[in-house]
């Protein structure tokens, strides 16, 4: 099953349980039967690649899209995705989530670690102002607002630029290699219109930022949440396929 697969560490990866009576899951390294823990990729042809996260011998995400080689980014990975929404490759797989807000906690945390560009979480008050106050040493730039049961709902970003967060010019190279024109296009149009511009200016310091961030084109959003331009591509090209298919 996992003869090709070639591990990518990331420090995101969440810890294996500390419980000996948790059994691992299925994925193990063909040589030894090692436990599988960590970003896997694999190369398909035509250009295009598989990439699986794996905690503890079970898969949380997998998915195949275009290799895009040429752009890269400490702030993007694969775990960002899983991680932030709770994803499971199958229903009823064992997962890292201890509770609810479990995620929520896992962001707020991965944007003062500078693990992502932008996010947004829920907390109780007394967490959230904890963050709020380790927040201070950073670029981050916050809009927090209180909800029902006592929480605290926080959008913060970075205030760099997305020129100086990221190749901008490798990105917008790979996504012509992997998109046709019409879809390419309009997608180079809206990281080139991000460039002088950060997260937190556009997203966060604005009336209705969540929604005006949720109307964003799909590249600008996923690189936004540091997740891979590559899932990304797929997704932009699978949403025309379905848009065509109905």
């Amino acid at each position: 099953m996992a003869d090709a697969w070639i591990l990518h560490p990331d420090y995101r990866t969440p810890p294996v349980p500390t419980d000996a009576h948790f059994p691992p899951g299925p994925w193990r390294h063909p040589d030894g039967g090692q436990v599988m823990n960590g970003t896997y990729e694999r190369p398909l042809p035509k250009l295009r690649t598989e990439v699986v996260t794996v905690w503890y011998g079970y898969a949380l995400s997998r998915w195949r899209g275009p290799r895009m080689p040429r752009f890269s980014s400490p702030m993007v990975s694969a775990w960002n995705p899983v991680l932030a929404q709770g994803l499971a490759a199958a229903p009823g797989t064992p997962t890292p989530y201890r509770d609810e807000l479990w995620c929520d906690r896992w962001i707020a945390e991965a944007l003062l670690y500078g693990r992502k560009p932008y996010g947004a979480f829920t907390l109780p008050a007394d967490e959230a102002l904890r963050w709020c106050g380790k927040s201070g040493g950073t670029s981050l730039i916050y809009h927090a607002r209180t909800e029902d049961d006592d929480l605290v709902r926080v959008v913060a970003g970075t205030s760099e630029r997305y020129a100086h967060l990221f190749d901008l010019d490798a990105l917008i190279a790979d996504y012509r290699e992997a998109l046709p024109g019409e879809l390419a296009e309009p997608e180079v149009r809206a990281l080139e219109e991000h460039r002088s511009c950060s997260p937190a200016l556009r997203y966060v310091l604005c009336d209705d930022a969540e929604a005006l961030f949720a109307q964003a084109p799909l590249s600008v959003r996923g690189l936004t949440l540091g997740y891979p331009p590559r899932e990304t591509a797929t997704r932009i090209a699978a949403r025309v396929t379905s848009g065509a298919a109905a």
